[in-house]
């Protein structure tokens, strides 16, 4: 498995090194269909819209409703925008041989154009680099992770939601089994992953510690003072915050609800998430 994942990191990795230079932005076709996500990623508090096109014949395959198969050819836009003046829009594409290409174009002060961002992205700007849009794509059971049966269909406790379009391309089985903490939920059976989640924090001792914790929990219930879980998500130092990449602003609503879910909501381990 992680022969595999490396392979196709190497050769998203490759494809992406294949542009450079001042390259326009391109734009969505006329086709392509704009869709928002139920349960959004947080980006320091940031707008977006979305867009996504499959080429002419091709189709999706939705056989397994949690690993969706998108056809070569398939492109996908994310604008980002603050005031209403664009900031940064990011694309994935896959390509003829399976692999994806992830590119971020950076706008102008006046957002009247865009043009390719370094392969290093813009630290200075928040715009991620291409190994950074790899760390959290590639995670994921399919790399457009907006674009999902969950994201689009299913109904989640807010909560459960919000880990789950926040740190769930990377807190699941696959992407990090050995830390056993999963966060994704699924539309096959969201009971199940929901009881998945609860059962991998609730009580469950934190490899993170916290300045003076001697034992730290990931989640204690009716606790989310003593929970690591919104003390990395409150976190500003940037070696401990959670998510670690794409957020410099702490999300206080997310924060708020978090919170709220383990105070009023979780107060003892049981075999079922609540």
């Amino acid at each position: 498995m992680r022969a595999m994942f490396a392979r196709i990191v190497l050769l998203s990795l490759a494809a992406s090194i294949a542009i450079a230079g001042d390259a326009p932005l391109p734009q969505p076709p006329a086709d392509a269909v704009a869709f928002t996500p139920r349960y959004p990623l947080w980006t320091d508090g940031m707008s977006k819209r979305r867009w996504l096109h499959v080429p002419k014949g091709a189709s999706i395959d939705k056989s397994d409703p949690d690993a969706w198969e998108f056809p070569r050819g398939t492109r996908a836009w994310k604008e980002f925008s603050r005031d209403g003046v664009p900031v940064e829009t990011r694309t994935i594409e896959r390509l003829a041989d399976g692999s994806w290409r992830y590119l971020t174009y950076a706008w102008n002060a006046s957002g009247t154009a865009a043009t390719l961002a370094p392969e290093d992205g813009i630290p200075e700007r928040g715009i991620p680099s291409r190994a950074d849009c790899l760390a959290c794509h590639e995670g994921a059971p399919a790399p457009i992770l907006g674009y999902s049966a969950v994201q689009l269909t299913t109904s989640l406790a807010p909560a459960l939601g919000y880990l789950h379009g926040n740190c769930g391309h990377c807190h699941n089985d696959a992407a990090l089994p050995a830390l056993d903490l999963t966060l994704q939920q699924r539309s096959t059976d969201p009971k199940a992953s929901a009881a998945r989640t609860y059962a991998s924090l609730v009580g469950r001792a934190s490899r993170f510690r916290p300045h003076g914790a001697a034992d730290a929990q990931r989640l204690v219930a009716g606790h989310p003072e003593h929970s690591v879980l919104v003390s990395r998500m409150k976190s500003r130092d940037p070696l401990t915050r959670m998510p670690p990449l794409g957020v410099s602003v702490v999300d206080a609503e997310g924060v708020a609800l978090i919170s709220r879910w383990i105070e009023q909501q979780i107060q003892q381990p049981q075999e079922e998430a609540p």
